[in-house]
């Protein structure tokens, strides 16, 4: 860890655009955001039944589809999700009525474009 924690920021971004990028995510700034609000608000409410849902199940759940290569994708942003939640238990909605929010989710992550 102590290796991470000194690396020089070049390498540091680097690190982190290659597990932990949204930019393959071709969407506007407030979609990518809506899409971890989104995941955080699902995963908050199925928590409440079984405290041992995470991010990443959820996603995979919304998204079985996805492709067995684009899962490191999916555990990134489960990942990205699982940091932002941690000690919130309120998360935007960004008008999306939480019945329709594993739809929206899968319909931005339909704009995942790995190249």
């Amino acid at each position: 860890m102590n290796n991470v924690e000194n690396l020089p920021f070049d390498k540091l971004l680097k690190l982190y655009q290659k597990f932990f990028s949204m930019n393959y995510i071709n969407n506007k700034f407030e979609n990518k955001i809506a899409l971890i609000s989104m995941v955080c608000y699902v995963t908050n409410a199925l928590r409440k039944k079984n405290e041992k849902i995470t991010c990443y199940d959820v996603l995979l759940k919304i998204v079985p589809d996805f492709g067995e290569v684009n899962k490191t994708f999916l555990k990134s942003l489960a990942v990205i999700c699982e940091d932002m939640m941690y000690g919130c238990s309120d998360f935007p909605t960004f008008g999306v009525p939480p019945k329709e929010m594993p739809a929206q989710i899968k319909k931005i992550l339909a704009d995942y474009c790995p190249f």
